[in-house]
């Protein structure tokens, strides 16, 4: 079967009762929240510009590597990242974006990224899972966060 490039486009959104302040740490180590393979820092200064974390994984016998280029940090309000990963006309990105409400944020996660696919899994099966997945991390990130803010801060 020959291989074939998808684009993922998501945009998921949760609510958290805590201020941006709160939130804004885990977007700096999303080991506790983001599922999957854990980007390890390979250059730059951590949770700066410039910093370069890589992930890699084998799954079936081929290694895959997701290369993750922070290029925009606004604390506590907006994070942007580069996404390689090794597909034609990489770079994709993905976005945080944490706006305040009155005594919670919303969370906005954005992620546009090209991949590779073999195999039997089809393109909408492949979006639908990240979204699905992407909304299972914004979720632990609720859990998370809130659990870090005292019932009377919120």
């Amino acid at each position: 079967m020959s291989s074939r490039i998808v684009d993922l486009v998501t945009h998921n959104v949760v609510e958290i009762l805590a201020e941006p302040v709160a939130i804004w740490p885990f977007l700096l180590d999303t080991d506790s929240w983001k599922q999957g393979a854990k980007p390890v820092r390979e250059s730059g200064e951590p949770d700066a510009v410039g910093e370069v974390r890589v992930a890699r994984e084998v799954i079936d016998g081929v290694e895959y590597s997701l290369t993750v280029e922070t290029v925009v940090l606004e604390p506590p309000f907006r994070k942007v990242v580069k996404l390689s990963t090794g597909a034609p006309e990489d770079p994709g990105w993905a976005a945080w974006q944490l706006v305040p409400l009155v005594g919670s944020t919303l969370v906005s996660y954005d992620v546009y990224s090209r991949h590779e696919m073999d195999g039997v899994m089809t393109a909408d099966d492949y979006r639908a899972a990240n979204r699905h997945r992407f909304d299972a991390e914004l979720a632990t990130l609720k859990r998370l966060a809130e659990a870090e803010v005292a019932p009377d801060e919120r």
